[in-house]
C-alpha cells in the first residue's frame, strides 16, 4: 500500500467516525507510524508502507476513531517546544497551560516576552534571588516543572503527586530532559504535605471542572484522561481553596502561588485568595481567556 492510498483510506475512516479534521490527522498518524516529518510523508506518496508500518499505522487508526487522543496513540506530547512522554495516567500537556508557565518565568525573571519582563520582575521580589525553590502540586507529567528548570538553571523543584504511576511519567521526562538532578519527586497528598522548608513558588493546575459536568465532556477527554485530574469537586474549586489555605505555611517572604484556572474561574478563584489573605493578579492566555491567577503572600505589589 502506498502512502497516498493509505492516507485516503485513513482520511475516510476517521471522517466516518466524525473526526475533526480527518485529512490532517490521517496525516499526522501515518508520519508517527513512519517515522517521518509529515512533509516527507506528502512529497514521498507513491513510496509504499511496509509490513510493520502499515500494521502500526492501522492500529493506531483504529485508535484514533475510536475518539483516543493522538498524545495517548504516539506517547508524547510538545509543550514549550519540548517533547514529553505521556500516557493515559497523566493529564496531556495543553497550550493553555503554557501561560502559567510563562507566568512562572516573568516572576523568575526568565521570560523570553522582553516586553512585559521588566515590568513584571520589578513585582516579583523573587526575580532578584540567585536560587529559587519550587513546589509543583499535582505535578503530573512533569510538564510544568520541567519546562522551569530547562528554562531557568535558578531553580530547584519539588514536584508532588498523590499518584505512583503519575511520577513514573514525570520521572522519564526529567531523564529525557536532563534535569533529573535538580527536581524531587515526593508521592504525597498535598492535603497532608509538611514540608521542612518554605517554598518561593507554588505552581499548580489542580482539576478543576465542576462534578457535574465531567459526563459532559468531549468522549476525548472522558473516557480517557485520568479522571483523578480534572473532577475539580462541586463547583470545581475545591482544590483553589486547599492551595490558599496551605500557602501561608508553605510560602517565603515574597512567595507566590501561581494557578491555572477555568476559562470563567478566574474571579472566584481571586476572591478565595483574597479571602486567605493573597493578593491576586490575572493573566490572560493567548486567546484572551483569564487563564491564570498568581497570587504574593505579602504586601500587595499589584
Amino acid at each position: 500500500m502506498t502512502y497516498y492510498q493509505a492516507l485516503k483510506k485513513a482520511t475516510q475512516y476517521l471522517k466516518n467516525q466524525n473526526i475533526e479534521d480527518p485529512s490532517y490527522e490521517a496525516g499526522l498518524l501515518l508520519s508517527w507510524a513512519l517515522k517521518k516529518d509529515i512533509s516527507y510523508v506528502y512529497s514521498h506518496g507513491e513510496d509504499s508502507l511496509t509490513f510493520d508500518q502499515e500494521k502500526a499505522f492501522f492500529s493506531a487508526l483504529e485508535a484514533r476513531g475510536k475518539n483516543k487522543p493522538y498524545a495517548y496513540i504516539t506517547n508524547e506530547q510538545w509543550f514549550m517546544g519540548l517533547n514529553f512522554y505521556i500516557n493515559e495516567h497523566v493529564l496531556i500537556p495543553r497550550d493553555d497551560t503554557e501561560t502559567l508557565v510563562e507566568t512562572a518565568l516573568y516572576a523568575l525573571g526568565k521570560s523570553i516576552d522582553t516586553i512585559n519582563q521588566k515590568k513584571y520582575s520589578d513585582m516579583f521580589q523573587i526575580a532578584k534571588k540567585d536560587t529559587c525553590r519550587i513546589l509543583d502540586v499535582g505535578t503530573g507529567s512533569g510538564c510544568i516543572a520541567i519546562s522551569l528548570l530547562k528554562f531557568c538553571e535558578k531553580c530547584v523543584v519539588d514536584a508532588l503527586d498523590i499518584s505512583a504511576e503519575a511520577f513514573c511519567v514525570a520521572k522519564e521526562n526529567a531523564r529525557r530532559h536532563q534535569v533529573d538532578d535538580r527536581i524531587s519527586f515526593i508521592n504525597a497528598d498535598f492535603m497532608d504535605f509538611s514540608p521542612s522548608h518554605k517554598y518561593d513558588i507554588i505552581v499548580s493546575n489542580p482539576p478543576y471542572i465542576p462534578s457535574c459536568d465531567i459526563k459532559g465532556l468531549m468522549s476525548s477527554v472522558r473516557d480517557f484522561e485520568p479522571v483523578s485530574a480534572l473532577d475539580g469537586g462541586e463547583d470545581g474549586l475545591i482544590f483553589y481553596r486547599a492551595l490558599a489555605k496551605g500557602a501561608d505555611a508553605l510560602l517565603g517572604e515574597g512567595g507566590i502561588l501561581i494557578v491555572e484556572c477555568g476559562f470563567d474561574q478566574a474571579q472566584a478563584v481571586s476572591r478565595i485568595f483574597k479571602a486567605n489573605f493573597l493578593n491576586p493578579l490575572i493573566f490572560n492566555d493567548l486567546s484572551g481567556v483569564e487563564r491564570v491567577v498568581a497570587a504574593t503572600k505579602d504586601c500587595p505589589i499589584f
